[in-house]
């Protein structure tokens, strides 16, 4: 069975990314060393799905961000790319659910953006949820949560880092389903 994890940072307020799709204000892991627990959680993913405006962010980190791991990138746009692992998704999020089953993929990281987390989380499809809070109030931006319903999950548990931030970890609540 295919699970669905969100893996994401946000600031205090709930924001993962400026007005503008800006992401400045996260930490750099080169900077204090700490990668919070990215590269385990990276090596345990078969598979990353994102909007196509955080694709366009991650496009402008330089090198590709996800090797070795299947992209969907939710689009109604006529994106391309030369790269095969990189599938646009003009359909729904029912394409994706059937090519990763059809696949075989186990776990596959909801990466962003909002409205992507959203849809997933309004049918009841994200298994886990690990948000990192950054230390900063960013007072606007893009929300991490928009408009999805009430949901109650399960405290997995709770890391903390020098850096002030903390990783809080969620299962789905079944009973809820």
């Amino acid at each position: 069975m295919t699970k669905f994890i969100l893996y994401i940072a946000t600031s205090i307020d709930g924001f993962i990314a400026r007005i503008d799709g800006s992401i400045d204000w996260l930490p750099l892991a080169e900077v204090d060393g700490e990668d919070y627990g990215y590269a385990e959680f990276y090596n345990s993913i078969d598979a990353v799905v994102m909007g196509s405006r955080t694709y366009e962010q991650v496009l402008r980190f330089g090198d590709w961000a996800y090797p070795g791991k299947l992209t969907y990138v939710f689009t109604n746009r006529h994106l391309s790319t030369t790269r095969s692992d990189i599938l646009f998704i003009r359909g729904g999020i029912e394409e994706v659910i059937l090519d990763v089953k059809q696949r075989g993929f186990k776990r596959v990281w909801l990466v962003g953006g909002g409205n992507v987390i959203s849809s997933f989380m309004n049918r009841g499809l994200v298994d886990e949820y690990i948000i990192t809070i950054i230390p900063i109030i960013l007072g606007s931006g893009i929300s991490l949560f928009q408009s999805v319903s009430e949901l109650k999950l399960n405290f997995v548990g709770s890391k903390s880092y020098l850096s002030g931030a903390v990783e809080l970890r969620y299962q789905k609540n079944e009973t809820e389903i």
